[in-house]
């Protein structure tokens, strides 16, 4: 659940290659075990203290974002207290400098935060700024937003903005599904080849309200990783970074 603390010589070496490799932004994603929403209190405590030493390490290697699941549980409102407690405790707790990052989840099994209402109802409660939101495309078409036709995508985000707030929005995974839309059902697809499509992409990456977040993939092979990246830069308009 919690793995050793940083030593001093790790934190100066993740720095160095950040420099040496100009990567200004990197963000976090917490381990898949945290579920701050379990019925399992035993379950809760370790997910929290996980994600408290996920943000303790973000500060130290100034990383901004942390991404974490929402967790899930079997009876929804109950869920979404236990949830919103354990974040208010981390927003008392967590360092400065980081943020809880959100991610829009696929709404699989008894999974919380797949609606853009749950991420409202969390933020009435608590309008910290440092609550901000990581959409992953695969999860949200998959939860039902159709991301595919100029119409449909520009409903999405009125809606988004509507119940959250497009400034919340601070992190991009960019996925395709393997799933129909509003299957919630998670799973990852290459980009282009699932049921998402390219066009979702090209609407994203050419979107001016999201140009300057930071996007990254979690496509299913590793291997192919250089591909997808490439296939984002050419719908990016731009020649890829490997050449």
């Amino acid at each position: 659940w919690r793995p050793s603390p940083l030593s001093a010589e790790q934190i100066e070496r993740f720095l160095q290659a950040r420099r040496e490799t100009g990567i200004e932004c990197v963000v976090s994603h917490a381990v898949y075990l945290i579920n701050l929403a379990s019925p399992d209190p035993e379950t809760r405590r370790k997910s929290y203290e996980a994600y408290l030493a996920e943000l303790q390490r973000c500060a130290a290697l100034g990383i901004r974002y942390a991404v974490v699941h929402m967790g899930s549980h079997p009876e929804f409102a109950t869920g979404m207290q236990l949830l919103i407690e354990n974040l208010r405790q981390l927003l008392a707790e967590m360092p400065q400098g980081v943020c809880i990052a959100m991610e829009t989840m696929a709404g699989q099994g008894s999974a919380l935060c797949y609606r853009f209402e749950h991420f409202a109802q969390i933020l009435e409660t608590l309008p910290d700024e440092r609550l901000v939101i990581c959409a992953d495309s695969c999860h949200l078409f998959a939860a039902g937003y159709d991301l595919r036709t100029p119409e449909t995508y520009e409903a999405v985000w009125q809606e988004f903005d509507r119940l959250v707030g497009l400034s919340r929005l601070q992190v991009w995974h960019l996925n395709d599904s393997k799933k129909p839309l509003g299957s919630r059902v998670d799973r990852h697809e290459h980009i282009g080849e699932g049921e998402l499509g390219a066009d979702a992409f090209r609407l994203i990456l050419s979107d001016p309200r999201f140009t300057q977040l930071p996007m990254l993939i979690e496509t299913p092979d590793e291997k192919r990783f250089a591909e997808d990246l490439a296939k984002l830069w050419e719908m990016a308009g731009e020649r890829s970074q490997n050449g």
